[in-house]
């Protein structure tokens, strides 16, 4: 049987928080036994904050012994989840006039790109690259290739706790070329936020000081007011994910890889540093995605800016597709509840998969880490499906419905509740 704990706190005491927990630890309970893997999981809004938990970490997949039970405040790796702080860190810098939405990229990096290695991104990518803009990079319309394919992986493998920095990835797993024009669509490749990473370090840099990619402070996105809140969570900048979390991550697939399915806990998590490298508990995570998307109070970017984070008008990702999917460090996530406007990201990196997402109408957040990754990268978003109605029903004092979610092919698919398809 799973069994879990769980932790809540009420500041104002306006929303049920027992009602909440009790909802959330249901799903969790369920989504542990479905998939074979533990979970924390949170719930965040003004008045209101509650986590669980359930499972083992470590074991899933049905690899590991299950010896010890997963706690609400356990850390997880959150992968892509990361970007979601490196573009409102860019952000802030176009704020300050520092940086320009439309000025090349190659005006920021190569700086640091010459204090590093003496080279310029056109010596890498060749005049093409002169065309890619910062916003192209945001907006995942840049035509840069992801670097995060199969030779990446067998390389990472084969020395487990290397941690590949930024110039070391761009020069030696990315294609010189690029996939397509700048603008004309959108494709998903976390090298475009390594490449937001360095115009993030060239900016941060202290004059007088070396230059250096690890000097950037990633929690530097955090106002300083804030930053004691998430004191457990970091960037990882070396070693394996066993010397942050004590939670286990399973691998069923990689894609592009021929890796066989395994524990990955002493990979390195440096998980392409900018793109990929956050670790921390699900409350903070939730509590960060809070501050950064809520209407009320934006305290992470301006209300402009935050405007753009959930801009989903970027071209599509093939000709004639409606489909809302990523805006600025921000992927469009209604489809993982059905009827519900919804955004924040999805993770997915060695052994882990996660999901955080706000609801503006309803102005909460519902988190979800899980120690497992799977081919079809669905239970983040099945956790979701449910948790979000199960979760509005105990605000309305009504019956929850019974929600299924089915994917498509990886990771996005379709919220259907009480026998009907929502949409």
């Amino acid at each position: 049987a799973v069994r879990a704990s769980a932790s809540s706190a009420s500041q104002d005491g306006g929303l049920p928080s027992s009602a909440i927990r009790a909802a959330l630890q249901r799903v969790s309970d369920r989504m542990a036994a479905k998939y074979k893997m533990s979970l924390s999981a949170a719930f965040f809004a003004p008045n209101a904050s509650v986590s669980v938990a359930a499972g083992y970490t470590d074991a899933g997949l049905g690899l590991g012994e299950p010896r010890r039970r997963a706690a609400p405040d356990d850390l997880y790796v959150w992968g892509s989840t990361t970007k979601m702080f490196t573009a409102p860190a860019v952000l802030q810098l176009v704020e300050r006039g520092l940086v320009g939405l439309g000025d090349p990229i190659a005006q920021h990096v190569d700086p640091i790109l010459l204090a590093l290695n003496g080279t310029r991104l056109r010596d890498h990518f060749g005049d093409e690259i002169d065309t890619v803009h910062v916003e192209h990079l945001l907006h995942m319309t840049s035509g840069v290739a992801d670097y995060d394919k199969g030779p990446f992986t067998a390389a990472q493998f084969a020395n487990r706790t290397k941690a590949f920095g930024p110039v070391e990835i761009i020069g030696g797993f990315v294609s010189p070329k690029l996939e397509f024009t700048p603008g004309k669509r959108q494709d998903y490749s976390s090298t475009n936020y390594i490449l937001l990473g360095l115009i993030l370090a060239r900016h941060y840099h202290e004059n007088g000081s070396p230059w250096s990619w690890q000097a950037y402070d990633q929690m530097s996105v955090i106002p300083e007011a804030l930053r004691s809140a998430f004191s457990r969570s970091e960037f990882v900048m070396q070693g394996p994910c066993s010397g942050f979390t004590p939670v286990h991550g399973f691998m069923e697939f990689y894609p592009g890889s021929t890796v066989p399915e395994q524990d990955a806990w002493n990979v390195s998590c440096l998980g392409g540093w900018t793109a990929g490298n956050f670790v921390g508990p699900v409350d903070d995570l939730a509590r960060f995605t809070y501050e950064l998307y809520n209407v009320r109070r934006p305290s992470i970017v301006s209300s402009a800016s935050l405007a753009r984070l959930v801009d989903f008008k970027a071209p599509a990702m093939f000709p004639g597709a409606k489909f809302k999917f990523y805006g600025m460090g921000t992927f469009s996530l209604d489809w993982s509840v059905g009827t519900a406007e919804a955004y924040g990201h999805v993770g997915d990196t060695y052994g882990y998969q996660s999901q955080t997402t706000y609801f503006p109408g309803q102005d909460f957040v519902l988190s979800v880490a899980t120690n497992v990754e799977t081919k079809s990268q669905a239970q983040p978003a099945d956790f979701t499906c449910s948790a979000y109605h199960e979760v509005l029903a105990a605000l309305q004092g009504t019956e929850p419905p019974t929600c299924t979610f089915r994917v498509f092919g990886r990771f996005i698919g379709r919220c259907s509740c009480g026998g009907e398809i929502v949409v």
